[in-house]
């Protein structure tokens, strides 16, 4: 089964980093706020992906990096309640607007 990916944060998405060396992956970072240090690839994935992200496995599409299942692997998808949804929905919100604060700072 083939996984999702965003290119992009956003609502409900972690950034999960592959580090790979000579073709084989070493290390999984897990995490909006992680800073990959060796080569390899970024996805944004659903939240409930990020944190069943050992089910899952990167492979090469041609010349294009993708995720799917491992074989025998089943992802449990949660279902959220609606004040869980508008909890996610005011911290993505908090963390851009504090972004954007960040941002103008930086530029002062």
């Amino acid at each position: 089964m083939l996984i999702k990916t965003y290119s992009e944060k956003r609502l409900g998405v972690s950034k999960v980093f592959f580090t790979v060396r000579d073709g084989v992956v070493t290390s999984i970072l897990v995490g909006n706020n992680a800073v990959p240090t060796g080569q390899g690839y970024q996805f944004y994935v659903d939240d409930y992906v990020a944190e069943q992200i050992h089910k899952c496995e990167l492979y090469l599409d041609g010349l294009t990096p993708k995720l799917r299942l491992k074989e025998g692997e089943e992802l449990v998808v949660p279902q959220k309640t609606e004040k869980e949804l508008e909890i996610e929905r005011l911290r993505y919100e908090l963390e851009r607007l504090q972004s954007e604060e960040e941002n103008e700072d930086e530029s002062d």
